[in-house]
């Protein structure tokens, strides 16, 4: 009878677990309802503004360009020198510990380009973040 007890409670435990996971594998968590999103600016050595072309971010561990979307069409970012790399809406394209983004842009005036590499979680936590990277690139 202890071993019928045993077995039954076994299981109960598994059965249990698999309720307790999203159709995503993840575990369910309460999360917030705000919307994440990463962006970087592009200034010069004097910290101005500089306008960026041929701005893309590849993710390394699937070799796939990150596209940043909203709930509609792309983001590229609220000006010339503003570009959003990733949001919410990508959490699914990043591992849960991180991945090594390159971002690559080139300054409008010089055609100087710049590679700049930043880590950026998502997978199975409630939003993206940003692990590592810098807030401002500079393009000379």
């Amino acid at each position: 009878m202890r071993k019928y007890l045993l077995f039954l409670l076994l299981i109960a435990m598994i059965a249990a677990c698999k309720k307790h996971r999203q159709e995503n594998g993840c575990p369910t968590k309460a999360c917030t309802y705000e919307f994440v999103s990463i962006s970087v600016n592009f200034v010069d050595k004097d910290g101005k503004a500089v306008p960026a072309k041929d701005v893309k971010a590849v993710n390394k561990r699937t070799g796939k360009q990150v596209i940043a979307t909203s709930n509609g069409p792309a983001v590229p970012g609220l000006g010339p020198n503003f570009f959003t790399i990733a949001t919410d809406n990508n959490k699914s394209e990043f591992s849960t510990d991180g991945d090594d983004v390159e971002v690559t842009a080139t300054n409008v005036t010089t055609n100087n380009a710049k590679t700049t590499l930043f880590k950026i979680s998502g997978g199975c936590n409630c939003h993206i973040a940003k692990i590592s990277g810098p807030d401002k690139i500079v393009l000379e």
